[in-house]
């Protein structure tokens, strides 16, 4: 199991053993979380490395990926840097036009309702760009579908005046984010002062065989009883075609697989998160009487000690 730099073991954390029940991962977790608070003077970084934990372990199939892949098959390797989260960098960076392209999450020029221009007023006082008189922001909608979110797309919207802007959306980019485009929005009021800004809220639209958890795609592939007792080779879809996986002889149904460097990138990175699939076996429900007598033959072999032996 591999584990990202700088995050510890979730089981660790907890004080957990791996074959721990979602009860005894529970009771450890309400037991850190008050041990640790930082109201009862706890340690904030350890109460939120405690919840992080929590979240992924006291989910089956997330907890099934990370005792799999380790931090990697829950969080697509992305980690925390400077200046970025979850792997997402949001410093600005030169798009179309020499214009300055900004990510934002949620509300207007907020991360969930947390808006940065304020703490800019903090240290500035209101600075000089907010005495002049400034245009009005302009909001925008863009719909997408799977595969452009994944690779990114050029995108053409049009404005409350009929102007219409040219949209680079970048690779990586998930449903609900927004992108803000510098001055593309209002006139300024008067004859100086600068246009406001132009914020498109992208919508990605879902795709029919792949889901998306951050920067892992998952899905799901079905084969026989047979295929699964003897192994085979799968034909596998993925975002960049299909691709051929091994399955071992005694594959489990719900046991999962990782395509590295088939997921989705990260925003202003070359690296690219697994596709995870998920192996699920399928019960022949109309047997053939042949094959029913072979079913039972196989069954009664299985008391007796496999071919007799």
């Amino acid at each position: 199991m591999g584990f990202t730099m700088g995050k510890k073991d979730y089981y660790e954390v907890l004080g957990v053993g791996k074959g721990a029940s979602p009860d005894e991962i529970k009771k450890a977790y309400r037991k850190a979380a008050v041990k640790h608070h930082p109201d009862k003077g706890g340690d904030e970084t350890k109460f939120k490395e405690i919840g992080e934990a929590y979240e992924v372990l006291k989910d089956p199939q997330k907890k099934q990926r990370y005792d799999q892949f380790g931090h990697a098959g829950v969080d697509g390797g992305a980690g925390t840097g400077a200046g970025g989260f979850g792997g997402f960098d949001f410093s600005n960076f030169r798009g179309a036009n020499g214009q300055n392209v900004h990510f934002e999450f949620g509300g207007n020029g907020g991360f969930g309702g947390f808006n940065m221009d304020d703490i800019f007023d903090m240290f500035t006082g209101g600075g000089f760009s907010r005495q002049r008189a400034r245009g009005a922001d302009y909001q925008a909608n863009v719909t997408i579908d799977f595969k452009e979110a994944v690779f990114g797309t050029d995108k053409t919207v049009g404005l409350h005046n009929g102007e219409k802007v040219k949209v680079k959306i970048p690779a990586g980019i998930d449903d609900g984010m927004q992108i803000r485009l510098n001055g593309k929005g209002g006139e300024p009021h008067g004859e100086s002062g600068d246009r406001g800004d132009l914020y498109v809220a992208v919508t990605v639209r879902p795709h029919k065989k792949f889901m998306r958890e951050g920067n892992l795609i998952l899905s799901e592939e079905t084969i026989s009883m047979v295929e699964a007792a003897l192994g085979t080779e799968l034909e596998v879809d993925t975002i960049d075609g299909p691709v051929i996986m091994k399955v071992p002889a005694g594959t489990q149904s719900g046991t999962d697989f990782k395509l590295s460097g088939h997921g989705v990138p990260l925003i202003r990175s070359d690296a690219r998160g697994p596709q995870i699939v998920t192996i699920k076996v399928e019960t022949p429900r109309n047997l053939t009487k042949r094959q029913r007598e072979l079913m039972n033959e196989f069954s009664s072999g299985k008391k007796r000690g496999f071919f007799g032996l």
